[in-house]
């Protein structure tokens, strides 16, 4: 690793300076006996995910979703399990095909080293709306969802619209279902990715976005239901695409 100048020296004496490598930047601080201390290091990933989460101590770097671009390979849930036993415990049959199948996409590298295990959570907001005319009581303001349900739900829409190879099961009549959103009472409802990174399919793309301050953005696209129709909205354009229809990058 190198070092550069130290960044600034604090009121105390402490100089604050950074290390830095191919894969890894740190920051350091040297006290007047030139005594070094780690205070923190972030490797590549981590500088695009905190900047695709518009951490405020990250500037500039505006290019990061070409860097923060994957290969989406394959959507699943763990219904009986955690995700830590599904994909790794008990040797996922998906994921080991992965490891046999897929080619490195960088020369010299191992597969393994390239891939990577996105574990999402499902943060749902809830809207209800009344007219002028609508008498409202009191439990009508009450809002409740199952979570399984949403769960279950958001899985086959990104697989229905983007298609990951690995998925067999490519639900071709979602939004139907009986274990899902369908039927549940709702006038429409869209998912999202909550974070600054792209993920890639051969049937297209979908980019994620957030503010600092939320967890939603306008510059994400968003997979939209109302009824039986299914699309997927791209943020910054007019292009509403439905499930059946190829689509390019975003």
């Amino acid at each position: 690793m190198s070092k550069i100048p130290a960044l600034r020296e604090l009121d105390d004496g402490t100089r604050i300076g950074v290390r830095y490598s191919e894969g890894y930047i740190s920051f350091v601080t040297w006290d007047d006996e030139s005594k070094e201390t780690l205070r923190a290091a972030f490797d590549t990933e981590d500088i695009l995910w905190r900047r695709g989460r518009k951490e405020s101590f990250v500037e500039g770097l505006d290019n990061h979703l070409e860097l923060a671009c994957y290969d989406l390979l394959y959507v699943g849930i763990a219904t009986e399990t955690d995700s830590y036993s599904r994909l790794i415990q008990k040797g996922h049959t998906a994921r080991q095909q992965i490891l046999s199948d897929e080619p490195q996409r960088y020369p010299g590298a191992r597969v393994s080293d390239e891939i990577f295990l996105m574990l999402f959570n499902a943060d749902p907001l809830l809207i209800k709306s009344w007219g002028a005319e609508d008498d409202i009581e009191g439990e009508d303001v009450l809002m409740s969802y199952s979570n399984e349900r949403l769960v279950k739900d958001a899985e086959k829409a990104f697989i229905a619209i983007l298609k990951p190879p690995y998925n067999k099961q490519l639900y071709s009549n979602y939004p139907k279902g009986k274990d899902g959103n369908y039927g549940q009472g709702y006038t429409g409802y869209s998912y999202s990715l909550s974070d600054g990174i792209v993920l890639r399919t051969p049937f297209g793309s979908m980019k994620g976005a957030r503010e600092s301050y939320m967890t939603m953005s306008n510059d994400a696209d968003f997979i939209s239901i109302k009824g039986d129709s299914v699309t997927l909205h791209i943020a910054g354009s007019d292009r509403e695409l439905d499930a059946s229809t190829p689509f390019s990058g975003s």
